[in-house]
């Protein structure tokens, strides 16, 4: 005689929650729906921890066989669309460095850094070791030690831009020609000559603070979100279109940097495409995150250069008493 496990609704209903969740979640996080902002605030691996659960629950407590099923589909999707997965998975790359930037292909590359300060850090100290060629700082409360910066980091040979009313700050090993303003926004756009004689449009963004209301019951929530990506998509594309249609790119290539203010698979970014490529999702190692840095879960610190800039090595450091993480890039020109 055949014993069969007596049918239990239970399991079932779990189990149709899971996937009803995973094709909600997965459309969800391609299509980006401005209205359903206030949820792909999260990272894609929030639900899918949820929907996870869901499954194992099913297999722990009922044995259910189509629980492996879901519990595969779900850890399947969570390795192809979030995006710590993708720098965790180069296992055999070799990280960047705490130190200053290696040779490769015969010479030195061009490394870069972003950092919000927070209003109370001078990351001089912190960033000494990195030998950077380019900085990029936002939320600075005091220039005071700008020039300081400039002078150690580069043993004199650089310069800066600083503008007060951003509060936001670049540093090159090199000397900068010209600044085109941006008005309105907390962004910053200079033209640079570098000591190795290369030039580069350099566009600084510290873009609107985010909403951090997720009372998602409540209908302000949500309207909350939808409008504050509407305007950081406005302000990135407004800095954007300072940049092509009044500086030398894309003849001159460009690096866009900065504090965006949004999760790594926000829609924003998709303003940077085809002409700008992010560093870290190109080439990055280890953890992604760079905000809170006691806890990061979110990417919202980024480096991405134009196509004649080719990323080769990215990393985040937990560096100084800001709250955020430094990103660091290095990058060799494109023949």
């Amino acid at each position: 005689m055949i014993y069969r496990r007596p049918w239990h609704p239970v399991p079932m209903v779990l189990l149709a929650l899971s996937v009803a969740l995973h094709l909600f979640t997965v459309i969800l996080y391609i299509r980006l729906p401005g209205r359903f902002a206030a949820l792909t605030v999260f990272p894609i691996w929030v639900w899918g921890l949820i929907g996870l659960f869901l499954a194992v629950a099913c297999f722990l407590f009922y044995r259910a066989r189509l629980s492996l099923i879901t519990t595969l589909l779900w850890t399947f999707t969570i390795l192809l669309l979030s995006d710590e997965a993708r720098s965790l998975g180069r296992l055999g790359v070799a990280p960047l460095p705490h130190g200053p930037p290696e040779i490769y292909a015969g010479s030195l590359p061009l490394r870069v850094i972003t950092l919000n300060c927070a209003g109370r850090t001078n990351p001089s100290d912190a960033i000494r070791g990195l030998k950077p060629d380019i900085i990029f700082l936002q939320e600075i409360q005091h220039a005071y030690h700008l020039k300081q910066m400039v002078h150690d980091l580069f043993d004199g040979k650089g310069d800066y831009r600083y503008d007060p009313q951003k509060g936001c700050a670049i540093l090159v090993r090199g000397t900068i020609n010209g600044e085109i303003k941006v008005p309105k926004y907390r962004s910053q756009l200079v033209s640079v000559e570098l000591s190795s004689g290369r030039s580069l449009q350099l566009l600084n963004v510290h873009l609107q603070p985010a909403a951090t209301n997720l009372r998602l019951f409540n209908r302000s929530c949500w309207q909350e979100h939808t409008e504050n990506r509407r305007l950081r998509q406005i302000e990135l594309s407004y800095a954007l279109s300072i940049l092509k249609q009044k500086s030398a790119f894309p003849r001159i290539p460009a690096i866009v940097a900065g504090d965006f203010n949004a999760p790594a698979n926000d829609v924003v970014y998709r303003l940077l495409e085809p002409e700008f490529k992010d560093a870290f999702d190109a080439v990055g190692t280890g953890w992604a995150n760079t905000y809170h840095q006691s806890l990061p879960l979110l990417r919202i610190d980024h480096i991405c250069g134009s196509e004649r800039l080719v990323p080769i090595r990215a990393r985040t450091f937990k560096l100084g008493d800001s709250d955020h993480r430094t990103v660091v890039a290095d990058f060799v020109f494109r023949n």
